[in-house]
């Protein structure tokens, strides 16, 4: 047995890298451009009720929260299988800024701490397997 780092496996894991980040820019991208229209029921406008925001402005909310929600869980399954501790905090901030604007974002939390402590788990069996050589 040789060195963590001999053979293919520097070349895979910057493969891997290099995977997850076009992963990462084309599904950015693809929220940022796709057009979706929610069916929702929008609370009164602001003209009904002062104080209240206008349906334009819930509704702008809502689609930043969607997105928000649907990128902390494809940052947590990305998380589960490739670089975790990167991937699983990407996550949870995402899962936050969704439910900052009112959407529930349980599975991207969930899928983030997942990824977090499978990462914590996988670098400490490294760095033991490591010190016992």
């Amino acid at each position: 047995m040789g060195r963590l780092f001999d053979g293919p496996w520097a070349l895979i894991v910057i493969f891997l890298i290099i995977v997850a980040v076009v992963v990462v820019l084309v599904v950015t991208s693809m929220n940022k451009s796709k057009k979706t229209d929610f069916a929702y029921i929008a609370p009164p406008s602001g003209d009904q009720y002062p104080g209240t925001p206008s349906d334009a402005a819930v509704q702008r909310d809502y689609r930043q929260g969607m997105s928000h929600r649907l990128n902390s869980t494809i940052f947590g399954v990305i998380g589960l299988f490739i670089l975790g501790i990167v991937f699983g905090p990407l996550a949870l901030v995402q899962a936050n800024k969704a439910e900052a604007l009112g959407v529930k974002a349980s599975a991207g939390r969930a899928l983030g701490w997942t990824a977090v402590g499978l990462s914590t788990l996988w670098l400490i069996f490294i760095v033991a397997r490591m010190a016992s050589r």
